[in-house]
């Protein structure tokens, strides 16, 4: 065991010749730092002789150097050898050596759990005795991060975002021109955009070139052209205007991997019918929006991709426009099922997204980097609950790396305003260890958390993983149809009375968790543990109250399903009631959510309970009067 690593001093060696490298610099003093945190000082060697190449060896003694090693891992891996006296950390990249900076604090007794240095925990009975070895470490894909969007509502900087993401050993990023310095810093390939396609086309110009602009219909029933969204691709005007409005964005992007400028947030339609672009399927418009934006970057001379977004009514490619070699395969497969892993046999839903994958990975052939966009941290999707997704997440992981896709992005809207995203640190965990398994994430989370008894921690984190990954089925709906988890669908089917009772067990059980878990807390606990046991509890007590909200909302749906199928009165009372059961359980869950902390300009509050109890006081209002004998209970 190497104990050298309890002195109060240690001697840390750089290597000279890449001091001038933003990231490795960060990653010595971020070393430095850690250590001080475990009451460690770091002091530079007097005299030794260093090396090139990215490396950085503690030791107890002034005289180990950074030496060399003749194989390493590529990319941003890196090699961690541990000796009796020394422990070297080597890569071929500066990003590689700070990957090797956070994974040796971790076996210190680390854990990054939260942004900010309240997030970072250090072991509060002194380091970790380190096993002597040598390790090598490889991530599975060339670069996993995440797609950050600011609508988050946390009490977190953009800073400590980024610098959170680099702690748990993530190598992209996607969020603003802005972070360009400090993700240089951090060794995060920064990607910058989203839905911005249509803002190429200014809108003020409808009045004047109609033609510019999509046609809603064809011709022969009556389309007119409408300024609302995406636009004519295949008029060369539009092409024009919109590479005269990338270019100045474009040149402003250097140092920027990928600009984003995907079609307009739409279900279906938001294309052009006229009779230039009605053979083109959504996906070709698409793409040919894309090779106008891409004739841009090659004729600038920018070392820049400009990704396509396989969603929606792009989930699948068209059979027209061939990707050109600056585009990308941004593959986003948004309403699957989150209840079974991508490529499960027994979700009919998970296969359809699968053939999408399959097919456009085989359209991108010979064009590398195709990138795979999930939604694991999007709480938009996922109605303001923040589902535990290990096994999913890590089956997942395997589909992907086993298809081809080399970037592994995953969205972040909202995010964890008072407790953990934990499905954040399996995905990052994930993305390096192809051995991982839910349990391994639920145990090892445990044992950091609280050492002290890690048991009750244990047993909340899988039970917790269990009631979301039923709860979270979608399997039997149509794909055809637009639904996710906040717009459960009328059906008549058997699946839709299913679901309606699991939601309703699953808001049980969870609540059953949250208490086992607050009886669990004792007093000898650290104060840090016993706050987040507090937050937890919190958080599972408002997700329970939302998923009985699920459970009106599903029961209002299928009988309303059954209504407007036989016209039966029965069906409607039962669906009039529901709803306004569901608006009294969203005021439970309102309540709750206030409990937890949840800001009240936050996603949840403004957006998500707001929004669906004025759906619900609409459908009320517009089928109430369809009960004939006129008794309608209120």
């Amino acid at each position: 065991m190497a104990d050298f690593l309890l002195a109060p001093q240690l001697y840390l060696s750089r290597t000279d010749t890449q001091c001038a490298d933003r990231c490795y610099a960060y990653a010595a003093d971020e070393l430095a730092r850690l250590l001080a945190r475990l009451g460690v000082s770091c002091v530079a060697p007097p005299g030794s002789e260093h090396t090139a190449g990215y490396a950085l060896c503690l030791s107890s003694d002034a005289v180990s150097p950074c030496r060399p090693f003749a194989e390493l891992p590529a990319g941003d891996g890196y090699l961690l050898a541990v000796a009796p006296s020394s422990v070297l950390l080597a890569a071929r990249s500066a990003k590689g050596v700070l990957n090797g900076v956070y994974d040796l604090a971790e076996r210190l007794g680390f854990l990054f759990l939260l942004p900010g240095e309240e997030g970072e925990w250090p072991p509060l009975e002194g380091a970790h005795a380190l096993p002597e070895g040598t390790f090598v470490m490889q991530p599975r894909f060339p670069h996993h991060g995440v797609f950050w969007q600011t609508l988050n509502f946390t009490d977190y900087t953009v800073e400590e975002w980024l610098r959170f993401y680099a702690k748990l050993r993530c190598n992209a990023v996607a969020h603003d021109l802005e972070d360009r310095a400090l993700a240089e810093e951090l060794g995060l390939r920064l990607e910058i955009g989203g839905h911005g396609l249509s803002s190429l086309l200014p809108r003020d110009l409808f009045e004047a070139h109609p033609e510019y602009f999509r046609l809603f219909q064809p011709e022969d029933f009556g389309g007119t052209r409408q300024p609302d969204s995406n636009m004519c691709v295949t008029n060369p005007h539009t092409r024009r205007i919109m590479q005269e409005h990338f270019r100045p964005a474009a040149r402003a992007a250097e140092g920027v991997y990928a600009y984003h400028a995907w079609a307009d947030d739409l279900p279906a339609g938001g294309w052009c019918l006229c009779s230039s672009c009605r053979a083109l399927q959504p996906a070709d418009q698409a793409l040919l929006a894309t090779r106008h934006l891409a004739e841009v970057v090659r004729a600038e001379g920018l070392a820049l991709r400009v990704p396509i977004c396989a969603y929606h009514d792009t989930m699948f490619p068209g059979n027209v426009i061939a990707p050109p070699p600056e585009s990308l395969l941004l593959f986003a497969p948004r309403e699957r099922c989150y209840g079974h892993a991508l490529d499960d046999p027994r979700c009919a839903r998970n296969q359809f997204y699968l053939q999408a994958l399959q097919a456009w990975m085989t359209t991108f052939a010979g064009i590398d980097d195709a990138h795979a966009f999930e939604y694991y941290f999007d709480q938009i999707l996922f109605r303001g609950l923040y589902p535990f997704l290990p096994q999913i997440m890590l089956d997942d992981l395997r589909v992907y790396q086993a298809h081809g896709i080399q970037t592994m992005l995953s969205l972040q809207v909202a995010g964890p305003a008072v407790a953990p995203e934990y499905n954040m640190l399996v995905f990052a965990r994930g993305a390096w260890d192809a051995y991982l398994t839910a349990d391994d994430c639920c145990a090892a989370l445990a044992a950091r958390i609280c050492p002290q008894a890690p048991a009750p921690w244990g047993h909340y984190f899988m039970r917790r993983a269990a009631i979301f990954q039923d709860a979270l089925r979608m399997c039997e709906y149509p794909t055809n149809i637009y639904l996710d988890y906040r717009w459960l669908p009328e059906n008549r089917l058997p699946f839709g009375a299913e679901m309606a009772s699991v939601y309703a067990e699953a808001a049980e059980a969870l609540e059953a968790e949250a208490t086992m878990l607050a009886e669990a807390v004792t007093a000898d606990w650290p104060e840090r543990v016993q706050r987040l046991a507090v937050a937890e509890v919190a958080r599972a007590q408002f997700e329970a109250a939302e998923l009985r909200v699920m459970w009106a909302q599903q029961q209002a749906a299928n009988a309303l399903a059954g209504y407007l199928d036989s016209d039966d009165q029965t069906s409607l009372r039962a669906a009039l009631t529901a709803w306004r059961y569901a608006q009294k359980l969203f005021t439970a869950a309102r309540h709750h959510a206030k409990a937890l902390g949840l800001p009240p300009d936050g996603w949840y509050l403004h957006n998500i309970n707001e929004w669906l109890t004025d759906e619900f006081a609409r459908k009320i209002d517009m089928y109430a009067p369809m009960l004939r004998d006129g008794d309608d209970e209120k």
